[in-house]
This record gives C-alpha cells, sequence and structure tokens, in this order.
C-alpha cells in the first residue's frame, strides 16, 4: 500500500511532465501565432523582430522529444528559417553589406529538411500548408521578375527569375516557365555587359542561373562564349564539353564558338567551328553567312599581307593562293545563304565585290543590278 507521500510525490511528477509538455507544446502555438504577423512586406524591422522570436520559440520545440517529431513543428520550422533568408536578404539589400554565407547555408539546410519532413508525412495533411507559403513567394517573385523584363532590368529580371525557381526547389518541384524567362533575360544580360567587357559580373550571374538550372544548353553556351570573350580557352572548353556531353550534334554550340574566335582573331579555330556547324546542318543559314563572311574578310586580310612582303617574295603567290581559294569558299557559302535572304544587301555587296576581284564581270553586274533594284524599293 502507497503512503500519503508517494501518492504526493507522484502527483508532483505527473504535473511536472505534464506542465513541461504543455510548454514544448505552447513554443509550437507562439512559433505559429508569430508567424501569422509575419509579413516580408511590412519592412526589414517589423519582420527581423516578428522571425527572430518565433526562431527562439521553435527551436526549443525542435530539440523537445515532445515536439521534435512534429509534422506542424517541422511545418512552422521550415517556414520561420525561410524567413530568416528573407530577412537577411532584405538586411543585405538595405545597408550593402553581405550576409554570412555559412550561416544563410545553415538556416537553407533546416528549412529543407523540415519541409521535407512535411512532404514525407503519409497523412500529407500540412502539404497545402507549405504549398500555400512557398508558391505564394514563388508567383510574387516570377511576377516581379516580368515586370523589370518589359522595362528592359534585364538582370534583375534574371536574379528574380532564379529567385523563383529556388522557392520552388523547396518543395522539390520545377519551374519551367521561370526557367526558360531566366535563360533569355540571362542572353541579354550577358549581351549587355559583354558589350562593356564586364566579363567577371556577366560570369557571376551566368553561373547563378547555372547554378538553379544545370544542364541547360542555352545558360552553357553563354558561360562558353563569356570565357571566349575574356580569352579563358580552358574554362571555356570545360563548358563546351558539359553542353557538348548533353547534346554532341548541337550545331549551335559550333556557332558560338565560331563566331567568338572570329572577335578573337583566331581565324583557324573560327573556321574549324563553323564548318563543323555546317557538318552537322549544311542548311545553317546563319553558319553560311558566318563562315562565309569569316572567309571573306580573311582572304583579305591575306591579300594585304602579300601586299606587304618585300618583291620576290616565295610567300607572296602561296598567300594570294590561298587567298584565292578561300574567296570561291566564301562565294559558294554565300550565295546558299542569299537564296534564303535574298534583300541582305550587305551580302550582296559581299557577292558583287569579290566576283568583282576574281575578274567575273558578268556576275558582278548581276549582283550589282539587284543591289540598286533594292535600293529603288
Amino acid at each position: 500500500m502507497k503512503t500519503i507521500f508517494h501518492l504526493l510525490v507522484a502527483s508532483f511528477v505527473a504535473v511536472l511532465f505534464y506542465t513541461a509538455s504543455f510548454a514544448q507544446k505552447a513554443n509550437v502555438t507562439d512559433a505559429a501565432l508569430l508567424m501569422k504577423k509575419y509579413n516580408p512586406m511590412a519592412g526589414l524591422d517589423a519582420s527581423k523582430k516578428i522571425i527572430t522570436k518565433a526562431k527562439d520559440f521553435i527551436d526549443l520545440a525542435a530539440v523537445n522529444t515532445e515536439t521534435a517529431g512534429s509534422t506542424k513543428m517541422h511545418m512552422y520550422r521550415g517556414e520561420i528559417y525561410f524567413g530568416l533568408i528573407e530577412v537577411a536578404a532584405m538586411e543585405s539589400a538595405s545597408t550593402g553589406v553581405q550576409p554570412d554565407e555559412a550561416l544563410l547555408e545553415e538556416y537553407e539546410a533546416i528549412a529543407r529538411t523540415s519541409f521535407n519532413k512535411v512532404l514525407e508525412d503519409p497523412k500529407q495533411e500540412l502539404i497545402p500548408d507549405i504549398q500555400s507559403f512557398l508558391n505564394y513567394r514563388s508567383s510574387m517573385y516570377f511576377n516581379m521578375a516580368i515586370s523589370a523584363y518589359e522595362t528592359k532590368k534585364y538582370d534583375m529580371a534574371t536574379q528574380l527569375f532564379i529567385g523563383a525557381i529556388q522557392v520552388k526547389s523547396f518543395l522539390n518541384e520545377k519551374y519551367p516557365d521561370a526557367a526558360v524567362n531566366a535563360q533569355l533575360s540571362l542572353s541579354l544580360t550577358v549581351d549587355s555587359l559583354l558589350k562593356t567587357k564586364s566579363y567577371d559580373a556577366a560570369l557571376e550571374i551566368a553561373k547563378k542561373v547555372n547554378d538553379a538550372i544545370p544542364s541547360n544548353i542555352d545558360v552553357l553556351i553563354s558561360l562558353v562564349n563569356i570565357y571566349l570573350q575574356k580569352g579563358d580557352v580552358i574554362d571555356s572548353e570545360k563548358y563546351l564539353n558539359e553542353a557538348l556531353a548533353i547534346d554532341p550534334m548541337n550545331k549551335q554550340l559550333y556557332y558560338v564558338l565560331g563566331t567568338a574566335n572570329m572577335d578573337l582573331k583566331e581565324n583557324e579555330k573560327a573556321e574549324k567551328a563553323l564548318t563543323k556547324a555546317l557538318e552537322i546542318d549544311p542548311n545553317y543559314n546563319d553558319a553560311q553567312y558566318q563562315l562565309g563572311a569569316h572567309l571573306y574578310n580573311w582572304a583579305g586580310q591575306l591579300k594585304y599581307e602579300a601586299g606587304q612582303l618585300p618583291e620576290n617574295d616565295p610567300s607572296y603567290n602561296q598567300l594570294i593562293e590561298k587567298a584565292t581559294k578561300m574567296q570561291y569558299r566564301s562565294l559558294a557559302l554565300l550565295e546558299s545563304y542569299i537564296i534564303v535572304k535574298p534583300e541582305d544587301k550587305a551580302v550582296l555587296e559581299i557577292l558583287r565585290s569579290t566576283y568583282s576581284k576574281l575578274g567575273d564581270s558578268e556576275k558582278a553586274a548581276e549582283y550589282k543590278k539587284r543591289i540598286e533594284a533594292l535600293k529603288k524599293n
């Protein structure tokens, strides 16, 4: 028979356990109540204050055996740690100070782990809640990106599209529309940055997009082009090989490589790459034009070099012969191109000029007539 003392002790212990359990469940409730107030659009100070308090409550709940395995605790823990990332981003944008990357990675890992606990729950009761939380943010980024794109703020648009993709990834989902738009805005961003030779800035944003949508041929092409323009052959080949491993018969890869080498005055490399593009697709109109124009300009350069040689230099005839062969190859390519683009005056002028230099006055007159007809129109 138990004494009154034993009964009192048992009752006291029971009260302690009940109180501890209630307190831990209250931590989840308190965190939940704070998250109902949390709105990043309310401003940095208010958001930071709320999310910091919510973190304190959810951290206690996460280490207590009564609530550590709770799906609801994980839902709020995921949302709170995602909110911590949002607030850190807001603070960085406001102060210009870069956030602690290691800390952000820790927040991201915790948020993903907790969201995955919710997604893996057999009951699936709270999945709509985290979908609502994350899809709202992903859609917000996407719509802001569209607005930035429409106002030609392509750099900003690219980063916002990446943001939309990354938010979706917390649900283990892809965002195809955002991926397509990120690639398009990246292309325009890179074009603009390359004009000012801002290679590092171009690489930084291109790599971000590559991380967000890996194995995208167009993004890899942008990286190849940036490195080529920068004069970094090793890294350009790295990304080119990565792209070719995905699509070894991609004519555009060789076209980009050839065009970039033209800009770098790497004549032989440009010729080789553009020739490969045409081997893949003999009717590739852009490559016909590019290689034709390249050979035309290269032939002119060789003839100029020949003209600078001393009299009776044995290299003279070799250079002239090489240039002449290039001119005939150029004619064949550009005449194929002009069938598709019959009103391209610049190409018609190249054809007229080349035939004239080669002594074919009849063909030169034919193209001159076509040029004059276009001028009248």
